[in-house]
């Protein structure tokens, strides 16, 4: 192998490649990113065994050649050397260095050979269609934060992403739930993608998909029952997907209440803020206590700390006690763009709907607290 390529074209396809490998796995090949020289241009490939991100470059190749090296240090190599310049990569002791330079300076760098690389096969067999980018950035931004980090309870560490039909409109939906709070987010079905199998992703699936979602206006997915795919620009993911059945999550989305309370997003989150700063430490229970025009929120500790704080609302439903986990409802508030958040409460024992009243294609669901 021998070739040269600039260092921006390097860094932009390593920095994806090199983001999915374990920093510390105990299997070293899972440490190394593959490099495959051929004709003109360089395929860098990271895995973790459930994870494959491949990065395609442009590059003068004079020799063809693949050999593997260490993801950390050829990234932090690459990402120390200035722009405009142009990087040399070479095999050289019978394969088992990789030489770089760049300018003035020189590296040299262990390899493994790529024999024993994971070789993840791509999807060809399933349901392909292609979103814009920001669409599927919304989709997960919108509802990532409430998948669960209990490994346990493996089908709701991830978000499901399926093809549903409601009011005769066909959707694709996006739901995440931990059991304590929902998020599910919509948008119209796109071209192609009717009939697809839904699938669980895992966190860290999501999180490459967010970053293809930033690379160009269009991410092309492929669906199958074990894997997904994704394809923007030069940069290909492909993921496992998490072997489960995902709950039937209507079941705890609740009808639209007849009491509405409405309060300013900005104004709830930060009393919440304040206020849960002498909250129990380990649940961060408070109390909101709705009565006309505001609200009281409430907590208090082990120590015998307290604090309240009263909040303008909006609200002509009879008097209401219930409690919440603080980060729970801040994290939902977070996902609300309005300036304005609904809260659809029955009582004090009920899961509470949340909704943003200018995104009819969002909704959260948090479980109350006894508090």
């Amino acid at each position: 192998m021998k070739l040269s390529i600039s260092r921006e074209t390097l860094f932009r396809a390593l920095k994806h490649a090199s983001a999915v490998v374990e920093k510390r796995s105990t299997i070293a090949i899972l440490g190394n990113v593959r490099l495959v020289a051929t004709k003109d241009q360089l395929e860098l490939t990271g895995t973790d065994n459930d994870l494959t991100v491949q990065g395609t470059a442009e590059a003068f190749v004079d020799k063809e050649g693949t050999t593997t090296v260490g993801a950390t240090k050829m990234f932090e190599i690459v990402s120390k050397i200035p722009e405009g310049v142009m990087v040399n990569l070479e095999l050289v002791d019978g394969g088992s260095r990789l030489a770089m330079s760049a300018g003035k300076a020189n590296f040299s760098l262990a390899t493994l050979g790529a024999e024993a690389f994971p070789d993840m096969t791509r999807v060809t067999d399933g349901v392909a269609f292609t979103l814009p980018s920001a669409d599927l950035k919304r989709l997960l931004d919108k509802v990532s934060f409430a998948a669960s980090s209990d490994e346990t309870r493996a089908y709701l560490t991830g978000v499901y992403l399926h093809e549903v039909e409601e009011d005769g409109e066909a959707l694709l939906r996006a739901v995440a739930t931990d059991g304590h709070r929902l998020a599910k987010a919509d948008m119209p079905l796109p071209e192609g993608a009717a009939g697809m199998v839904g699938v669980i992703l895992p966190k860290k699936c999501v999180a490459e998909l967010k970053k293809l979602a930033e690379i160009g206006k269009e991410v092309k997915l492929t669906l199958a029952e074990s894997k997904i795919q994704a394809e923007a620009g030069d940069i290909t993911m492909t993921s496992k997907v998490i072997d489960a059945s995902f709950p039937d999550y209507g079941r705890v989305i609740p009808p639209v209440a007849k009491d509405v309370l409405t309060v300013a997003r900005k104004s709830l989150l930060q009393a919440v803020e304040r206020v849960s700063i002498l909250s129990h430490e380990k649940t961060r229970s408070v109390r909101l206590k709705a009565d006309g025009g505001s609200v009281t929120l409430s907590a208090n500790n082990p120590d015998q700390e307290n604090a309240n704080e009263d909040v303008k609302v909006d609200y002509a439903g009879q008097p209401l006690e219930i409690g919440f986990n603080a980060r729970y409802l801040a994290e939902i508030g977070s996902q609300i763009e309005g300036d304005d958040m609904v809260l659809h409460c029955k009582d004090s024992n009920s899961p509470v709907m949340v909704r943003d009243p200018g995104d009819a294609h969002s909704l959260f669901v948090v479980m109350p607290m006894r508090v």
